[in-house]
């Protein structure tokens, strides 16, 4: 496993209307082992159904990170190569990120074509042995 920071943003309301944002980086590591496509088909059993994990990457990372559903798209597929204390499940993940800010969504994005790269890079499969 390779071992990496993943930026996330926490909002807080303080009570009196205000809400604060507070940017952090989390710990992760990478799994680039098979066992990331066993957490695709756990958590994404409708599309694993259909491709898979590493079929699925090779089409959401030539969509570009251009909007949201992009992505979201791309989380997904993060999701199933990262391990962290802090990480429960998807949803948990998912509310880990502010897409509205357009500074840290850079930095989000560059760390997805990171991830994205490593796991493409090491990964002992491609889309070509399924």
């Amino acid at each position: 496993m390779v071992k990496t920071k993943l930026p996330v943003q926490v909002k807080t309301d303080d009570g009196n209307g205000k809400i604060t944002t507070t940017a952090r980086d989390i710990d992760v590591a990478v799994d680039t082992s098979i066992f990331a496509e066993q957490r695709w088909e756990a958590n994404f059993p409708a599309q694993a159904a259909h491709e898979t994990l590493f079929a699925y990457i090779e089409r959401v990372q030539t969509d570009k990170l251009i909007d949201k559903a992009h992505i979201l798209s791309n989380l997904k597929a993060i999701f199933c190569f990262i391990e962290s204390d802090e990480i429960a499940d998807f949803k948990s993940f998912c509310q880990l990120f502010d897409l509205a800010d357009g500074e840290y969504l850079k930095r989000l994005t560059d760390k997805i074509e990171y991830i994205f790269n490593l796991v493409l890079n090491s990964s002992v499969a491609t889309s070509k042995n399924f």
